[in-house]
């Protein structure tokens, strides 16, 4: 028999990052507010478009590492239904196509090296034609996750200049509802 991967039912959903995001992002501009009353120590000798762009760049780089940790939740809520899909023997054409896969990476013994976009997002688009345009977005903002996960050192070529966290949302939003996912949680 294969045996089963264990997943981690306390990982960070979309809504767990989006609301810790958005706290963060509450909080930066508070403070951009109260040093409009009282400047900071930590400011003095800067004058308030020095602030200003210093508080900006602040909020810059959350929108970077909230798109990053969104994708990576995203990610893996795709990944937890392809499971499902496969634990539970499902019917449809898309988890018996999942199911194949699997077997094929459990006989191979490594369940881990499902691919996902060749071996879950492709199925999708080949098996649900509705999904392919919110498919072909996710794997331009993949990339952008892979760019940043390994440090920005290059100059991207991506889809868009940017995936912000609210068109994230949206995007794993209309992706999901798309394919069929219910979010955990």
């Amino acid at each position: 028999m294969i045996s089963r991967i264990s997943m981690n039912e306390d990982r960070l959903t979309l809504d767990d990052v989006w609301e810790q995001y958005q706290t963060v992002r509450d909080s930066v501009s508070r403070r951009m507010a109260e040093f409009r009353k009282i400047p900071a120590e930590r400011f003095f000798g800067k004058t308030e478009i020095e602030v200003q762009e210093y508080f900006d760049e602040i909020l810059d780089e959350l929108d970077i590492e909230a798109s990053f940790f969104l994708l990576a939740s995203i990610e893996a809520e795709i990944r937890t239904d392809f499971l499902r899909r496969v634990y539970e023997r499902r019917k449809d054409p898309v988890s018996r196509r999942f199911r194949e896969t699997y077997k094929d990476a459990a006989c191979a013994h490594d369940k881990a090296k499902v691919r996902l976009e060749e071996d879950i997002l492709d199925p999708w688009a080949q098996l649900e034609p509705e999904a392919s345009q919110f498919i072909g977005d996710l794997k331009g903002a993949l990339k952008y996750r892979n760019w940043l996960a390994h440090g920005r050192y290059w100059i991207p070529k991506l889809g868009r200049l940017t995936y912000d966290p609210s068109a994230l949302v949206r995007l794993a939003a209309d992706f999901f509802k798309a394919v069929g996912i219910t979010q955990t949680s």
